[in-house]
């Protein structure tokens, strides 16, 4: 009788449920991330979009974005990631931008706007490349 019980009591501290912890988090995007693909269109009318973009751990973040055969346009700004796992931020201009739900799996970085079906996925990357800041406007 003894072990039965004791064997209940070992199974129910196995299933005691512990709290939904987001696992989309701030620190978990720092870093440079290039675009690979977007589900829907990674095009501007017939133009190929490139982007690249750096999370800070302080909050901020700068982001290289090119059009077809032109020259990347930087941006920057702020970002945060809410307790429920929402991605957002402002540009240095305070326009707003996001929600983006968003998930990372090793080194991908996969963004959907809330109530959207495109998904943007990134790569984990170790720096800007020296193309993208010289052909700055």
């Amino acid at each position: 009788m003894a072990m039965l019980l004791l064997g209940l009591v070992a199974c129910g501290e196995q299933n005691k449920q512990t709290p939904d912890t987001p696992t989309f988090t701030k620190d978990g995007i720092v870093g440079i991330w290039e675009l690979t693909s977007v589900s829907t269109k990674a095009t501007v009318g017939s133009e190929t979009v490139f982007v690249y973009v750096q999370f800070e751990s302080s909050g901020s973040f700068t982001l290289y974005q090119k059009i077809g055969s032109g020259r990347y346009t930087k941006f920057e700004g702020t970002f945060s990631v809410t307790e429920d796992g929402k991605l957002g931020g402002k540009y240095a201009n305070g326009t707003a931008w996001g929600p983006y739900e968003g998930s990372v799996s090793g080194s991908t970085l996969s963004l959907t706007p809330v109530g959207g079906n495109e998904v943007d996925t990134y790569k984990k990357i170790a720096e800007i490349p020296a193309s993208v800041l010289s052909d700055l406007y």
